[in-house]
C-alpha cells in the first residue's frame, strides 16, 4: 500500500514514550496500587492501555479485576505518584532534545498531543526542560474523546493552523498510531521495550528519535511498515 500524501509541514509528538521515557513509571504506579488491592498486574497486561486516558483505563481494569477502590481514590493516588516523577524530571527518549532543536532551527512547527491531562503535560515538559520548545500543546482533558479517536490530533493540527494531511505524528502506542492515522497524518512509530513485539502499521519505524530523518518532511512516505 503506497501513499500519495503531500509534503509535510509540521510534526506533532506524543509525549510519554516518544519524548519522555515515562511509560515504565506509569506502569509501576498502577502496579503498586493494584497490588495493594490484591491484584497481580504483569507488564504484558499494561500494553493494552498504552496511549489511552486514565478514565478508560480504570473502566477496563474494573471489568477485568476484582477492584474495590473508588476511582477518585485511585486517581488521586496515581496523579500524585506520576506528578512527582514528572516534576523531578522524567528521562528523555534518546534523540528527543536534538530532534526538537533541529525542527525548531529548520522553522518546522511542532506540537505535543498527549493523552495525559494538562497538569501532567505542563509538569512533564517543564521537568524535562522542554516547556518552551513547542508551538502548541494539547492534553487529553481538552478533548471529548481520547485516543484512538482522531480528535486530539485534529485539534493539535488546528492549533498549528496546518492541514492534518501535512503533519507527521510521532507515536509509540497502538491507540496513538490509530488516532494519528485516522486524522489523516503520516506516522512515525517509535519502537520500545514495551511495544517491540506488537504488530503496528506505520509509515516509518525507528528505535529512537536519532533515526528520524528530516527528509521525511519533504517526501511522500514509503509503503506502510508492518502492513499485512
Amino acid at each position: 500500500m503506497s501513499t500519495t500524501s503531500p509534503q509535510s509541514s509540521a510534526v506533532i509528538f506524543d509525549m510519554d514514550g516518544v519524548l519522555l521515557d515515562s511509560e515504565p513509571l506509569h506502569y509501576e504506579a498502577v502496579r503498586i496500587i493494584l497490588a495493594e488491592q490484591g491484584v497481580d498486574f504483569p507488564l504484558e497486561d499494561y500494553f493494552r492501555y498504552l496511549g489511552t486516558t486514565l478514565t478508560s483505563t480504570w473502566d477496563d481494569l474494573c471489568e477485568r479485576y476484582p477492584i474495590t477502590m473508588p476511582f477518585a481514590q485511585f486517581e488521586a493516588r496515581y496523579n500524585d505518584d506520576v506528578l512527582a516523577h514528572y516534576r523531578a524530571g522524567a528521562p528523555l527518549i534518546r534523540g528527543a532534545q536534538e530532534l526538537v532543536e533541529q525542527l525548531r532551527d529548520a522553522g518546522v512547527p511542532i506540537a505535543v498531543a498527549s493523552s495525559s491531562h494538562r497538569m501532567w503535560v505542563d509538569a512533564a515538559l517543564k521537568g524535562a526542560g522542554l516547556s518552551d520548545c513547542f508551538d502548541q500543546t494539547t492534553a487529553g482533558d481538552e478533548v471529548s474523546m481520547g485516543k484512538p479517536s482522531p480528535e486530539i490530533y485534529l485539534k493539535a493540527a488546528e492549533k498549528l493552523g496546518v492541514d492534518p494531511a501535512r503533519c507527521i505524528a510521532i507515536e509509540d502506542a497502538p491507540a496513538g498510531v490509530e488516532s494519528a492515522s485516522a486524522a489523516g497524518m503520516k506516522v512515525v512509530l517509535v519502537r520500545s521495550e514495551l511495544t517491540h513485539d506488537l504488530n503496528l502499521t506505520s509509515d516509518w519505524q525507528v528505535n529512537d528519535l536519532t533515526e528520524f530523518k528530516l527528509t521525511w518532511l519533504s517526501e511522500p512516505s514509503a509503503d506502510l511498515v508492518g502492513a499485512a
